[in-house]
């Protein structure tokens, strides 16, 4: 009488293989995917303060439209100027980065700058 392991688990072993490269390379996916959204969040959120910085100066200085030298910081650190509102001596502005994730096609962050308040 042959023991019930004996040949039974023939090719268990490749499919265990597979099963692990197969997880192994989900994960590295969702890494990539992961990295790859931070790395476009901190991008868009360095141009939303550098929109939001610009135009904060256009507004003080009074010689350009707070919003085009917005889009232009925007652009200048590869983002999309969404929305840019002056309240009062304040400059809120929204900046989007396009990501190569499918399911996330693009990132947007806020920003807000002016004076500080004395009192």
């Amino acid at each position: 009488m042959r023991p019930w392991w004996d040949g039974a688990d023939k090719g268990s072993g490749s499919v265990l293989g597979i099963v692990l490269v197969s997880l192994a390379a989900v994960g590295l996916v969702l890494v990539a995917t992961v990295g790859n959204l931070l790395i476009c969040r901190g991008r868009a959120q360095t141009a939303a303060d550098a929109a939001a910085l610009s135009a904060a100066t256009a507004l003080y200085e009074g010689r350009d439209s707070p919003c085009v030298r917005a889009a232009s910081a925007a652009a200048a650190n590869k983002g999309t100027l969404t929305t840019c509102t002056v309240e009062e001596e304040d400059v809120l502005v929204d900046v989007g980065v396009d990501t190569s994730v499918l399911i996330v096609p693009r990132v947007v962050q806020s920003s807000r700058a002016g004076p500080v308040d004395c009192g």
